[in-house]
């Protein structure tokens, strides 16, 4: 995990950050990690969902903020619990992601405690 990250990049299939690329992230805590694809394929047969285990993930830290880039086209879903779980203690903004990581940049630069899930592509 990278830490004290300057502000993200996004273009279709990866996101750069401070020198570094990945796929999709998950940002929490002020730290970028690749989402866990072999767990999420194995259990739902695609990479289109964000379930209770990323939620609680996404919830590191107590953000005043969640933000889930849905992807260039909006296909990322969240499960009904991974929803209730992000609702009940933060404010959860769900957006396309080029829109999202705007927004994830506007907040880290006003200091605004926010964690991400951001989808690179579809």
């Amino acid at each position: 995990m990278k830490e004290k990250i300057l502000g993200f990049k996004i273009e279709w299939g990866k996101i750069s950050f401070d020198g570094s690329s990945l796929r999709d992230i998950i940002f929490a805590e002020g730290k970028v990690a690749e989402r866990d694809y072999e767990r999420i394929r194995a259990k739902y047969e695609t990479s289109h969902v964000v379930d209770e285990i990323e939620a609680r993930l996404l919830l590191k830290g107590n953000p005043a903020e969640v933000i889930i880039g849905t992807g260039f086209s909006g296909m990322i879903k969240l499960t009904p619990e991974a929803e209730s779980i992000l609702k009940q203690k933060t404010a959860l903004i769900v957006m396309l992601s080029p829109q999202a990581i705007d927004l994830l940049n506007d907040k880290l630069k006003r200091n605004i405690r926010v964690n991400a899930l951001i989808h690179t592509t579809c």
